[in-house]
């Protein structure tokens, strides 16, 4: 790629994360005056509300983290979501107009008569939001250019700089991160990055680097131990600041207001007439919705802590209320307590597997989209206990760490507790229990041990339409569940009676895609987005690599 050098402004508003404008005039507004604007810590703050763009929560549109991130193994768009043919010319995630923000902010910041406190804080915030950045273009495309200071027109060697490597990148990503937690304000204004938003991002990325580099053995990167350890130190440290579960699991996702929630580390706020979203527009009106496959609502557990495939709680899928008989109440809260599909509509709703995700759904809300007005959680608790439990599993079956019931008991188990269902203990030796007795779900993957894969369960459903599941199986190496050759309930639904209209299999399950419709995941060309061959054509021959697969 060739470095993009647009230097953004924050031209008419930037609307902040608390939904306020943020205005920056000058005596020629249409330019950035550089050299008399870094005069006020008031500027930086101004100059800094741009990087929060880089939270997407519940977007503006058909694009947010929630609901919209339907390209997984849970969910089942009304239309196949299907990987690109070939590489495509451009790719809007191929771009550094925001790293070089943060390089300008950082060597700018130095230059500003406030205090060394106020210095350190703001560097902090820059390297934070490079890191976000950062993070976010390795999940997709790996190895990708390192740029750490602000490029000019005439640097054409670092224009057209190649892609680093893999472990300086994410080296400089995890030192971007530790300098943010050593220097970001403990609090600054209400619902901004502070010590502990770092910590829990920290948490985040530690956590996916950790296990990227414990399965992707091909990037040759053998010290996932480390990282998992950071994952498990960061996430300890947002474990005792004084966050705490609610008692509803679906609060954080369907409030008009996440103001002094305790469970919710950093929000988006949505505001009417100013920033809304459409996520209750789009599970609220006749556009089909993407519902949940039998994939997803197979995963959830019944109340003794058992996989279906186990508990003799478990009644069957002949109809919508005996599904939800005895089951963990995060299903109960995520799907409605009906079905509503082609031929069969409810109040004019469908969903592609019969399946009305609800979770998301407030009545005081504006129901329409785009005028949703519900609060969108950015780093949350759940995440984090999440992040927790699997750590000390991957650092256990590593050798590292022995994992223990303390263990569980203050991660995973304080979700199940809310959701109704019993306690996972272990043994010992990754294996897993409820109750004294030890279990392996007949389902479980030959090369997963039954305690990571019942993590793994956790995260799958205290997470379902949160955004994390795809990447979740591509760190995971788990790229096959997306082929429903391999995974076919993926491509199924609720179990219905025929009504002449809605499509089904042999066994009464809906087919959400006609017959012979097949998604192939192919390994190593899908662990990664192809990198634009627009960009690749701009640099000398040679000098910007492919990924794998995607050369031809």
């Amino acid at each position: 790629m060739k470095l993009k050098h647009s230097l953004y402004v924050i031209s008419a508003a930037a609307l902040s994360l608390a939904g306020c404008s943020k205005y920056l005039e000058t005596k020629t507004p249409d330019r950035f005056t550089d050299d008399v604007y870094w005069s006020s810590e008031a500027n930086v703050r101004a100059y800094n509300w741009e990087f929060y763009n880089l939270f997407t929560g519940f977007g503006t549109g058909t694009t947010g983290d929630f609901y919209f991130s339907t390209f997984s193994d849970d969910q089942a768009t009304t239309g196949l979501s299907v990987y690109p043919a070939s590489a495509a010319a451009t790719n809007g995630n191929w771009d550094w107009t925001l790293i070089r923000k943060a390089n300008i902010m950082i060597k700018r910041v130095e230059t500003v008569p406030m205090s060394d406190e106020a210095k350190k804080h703001w560097t902090a915030v820059a390297r934070f939001f490079r890191a976000f950045d950062y993070f976010g273009k390795v999940k997709l495309f790996g190895d990708v250019p390192w740029i750490g200071t602000p490029l000019d027109i005439s640097d054409t060697a670092a224009i057209y700089k190649p892609r680093d490597p893999r472990k300086l990148v994410m080296d400089s990503v995890l030192a971007d991160i530790n300098f943010a937690i050593d220097n970001l304000r403990a609090t600054d204004l209400d619902n901004t990055v502070n010590k502990n938003v770092a910590l829990a991002f920290k948490s985040r990325v530690c956590l996916f680097e950790g296990t990227y580099r414990k399965y992707h053995t091909e990037v040759g990167l053998n010290d996932a131990d480390v990282w998992l350890a950071a994952c498990k130190d960061a996430s300890e440290k947002v474990m005792t600041a004084g966050y705490v579960l609610g008692a509803n699991y679906k609060d954080i996702y369907s409030s008009m207001s996440l103001t002094g929630n305790k469970e919710v580390i950093l929000y988006k706020v949505y505001v009417a007439g100013g920033m809304t979203h459409s996520v209750i527009g789009y599970t609220n009106s006749t556009t089909q919705m993407s519902g949940l496959t039998k994939s997803a609502v197979e995963s959830y557990a019944a109340t003794d802590g058992l996989p279906i495939t186990l508990s003799p709680l478990y009644q069957g899928d002949a109809d919508i209320k005996t599904l939800r008989m005895n089951r963990d109440k995060r299903l109960l809260q995520t799907v409605d307590t009906f079905l509503a599909y082609n031929g069969t509509l409810v109040g004019g709703l469908s969903s592609s597997t019969g399946y009305r995700p609800s979770k998301f759904l407030n009545p005081a809300s504006n129901q329409l989209a785009p005028n949703n007005e519900t609060d969108a959680p950015l780093f949350y608790l759940g995440e984090i206990l999440l992040n927790y439990a699997e750590a000390v599993a991957e650092l256990d079956q590593l050798g590292k760490y022995t994992v223990t019931n303390a263990d569980l008991d203050k991660s995973v188990n304080l979700l199940r507790m809310r959701a109704g269902i019993a306690k996972l203990e272990t043994q010992g030796g990754q294996t897993v229990a409820v109750n004294g007795t030890a279990f392996a779900d007949p389902k479980k993957d030959a090369d997963v041990t039954p305690l990571i894969w019942e993590i793994r369960r956790e995260r799958r459903v205290e997470l379902m339409m949160d955004g994390f599941r795809y990447q979740d199986l591509m760190r995971w190496k788990k790229g096959a569940y997306m082929d429903n050759a391999k995974n076919p309930d993926i491509f199924l639904g609720a179990k219905v009676p025929d009504n002449g209209k809605v499509l089904r299999n042999a066994n009464g399950y809906i087919m959400t895609y006609t017959a012979g419709t097949n998604r192939p995941f192919i390994d190593p060309r899908h662990y990664l987005s192809a990198i634009p061959t627009g960009q690749i054509s701009l640099y000398p021959a040679g000098m910007l690599k492919q990924n794998p697969g995607w050369e031809q």
